[in-house]
């Protein structure tokens, strides 16, 4: 397991023990007295429409296990999205999101001699996401709420048709390939309420009234997400020169990385 994969499941958890030990909270405590307990916050669906910018670090690649290439790129993209969530206290929610991330193009030099087919390797990335998430809101009752959290799921990211060229001028392509692979977000940002009244609230906990969905409220959500895709490997290099045909095995993007500015609109429901 790379150092990234246990990083990331090592923040994962404390973020999740943070949200459990801040939704205990929420609830009260009981000190030296009895304190009544605190009516269930009436459920809350709402459903979300999301956008975002994303850039990438520089990947690692590899050609048949064993060629490293170097100069590696990925291009900025957009991605569009959306998804259906609910409200599980005053300040945890969580939903299950879809977003398709459009062409990305990449870019690798294969410039070691000893290989087979030596040159650039052009292609385009492309992936859809699904991802369970789970935020904790810091003061949902008031207009302007910060937000952190957390996301799992699955990535399918593919490879489009792509070319590979080097000094002596010779072509060839590169074959579509496709992967599947467990994905991971971790998320921060603000939530600013365009529409609707402040949440409702209900009483009955010993340190005073506790903010509840109301329904029917419009939320704009800006923030950054980290997002971790997985691999992804390409189909077949072929090149084509004076002494024949020639191919190389599937050039492979390991762990890639994404940053991304996203933007959404989220409507409650009930």
């Amino acid at each position: 397991m790379s150092t990234f994969r246990s990083s990331l499941i090592v923040g994962s958890a404390i973020l999740l023990g943070s949200l459990s030990a801040a939704g205990a909270a929420d609830l009260g405590s009981v000190k030296d007295s009895y304190v009544s307990a605190a009516p269930a916050a009436p459920s809350s669906l709402y459903v979300r429409l999301d956008g975002g910018y994303a850039g990438h670090n520089d990947p690692d690649m590899t050609e048949d296990g064993i060629w490293d290439l170097t100069n590696t790129s990925i291009d900025e993209t957009w991605t569009l999205g959306g998804g259906i969530g609910r409200y599980f206290t005053p300040s945890i929610r969580g939903d299950i999101t879809y977003d398709h991330r459009f062409e990305a193009d990449a870019e690798g030099h294969l410039t070691d001699c000893c290989a087979p087919l030596p040159g650039v390797r052009s292609f385009g990335i492309e992936s859809d996401v699904v991802l369970a998430n789970v935020y904790y809101d810091f003061d949902r009752g008031s207009r302007f709420s910060p937000y952190v959290g957390v996301g799992l799921g699955v990535a399918y990211n593919k490879t489009t048709k792509g070319t590979v060229s080097n000094e002596c001028g010779c072509q060839g392509e590169i074959a579509e390939g496709d992967d599947t692979n467990v994905a991971a977000a971790l998320m921060a940002g603000a939530t600013l309420r365009l529409r609707g009244g402040e949440p409702a609230v209900y009483g009955g906990i010993k340190d005073g009234p506790v903010a509840a969905p109301s329904g029917r409220n419009l939320y704009l959500d800006v923030g950054y997400r980290f997002l971790y895709l997985g691999d992804v490997s390409t189909g077949e290099v072929t090149m084509v020169d004076g002494n024949g045909s020639h191919v190389s095995n599937d050039p492979t993007v390991e762990d890639i990385h994404a940053h991304e500015l996203r933007f959404g609109l989220r409507y409650d429901l009930n």
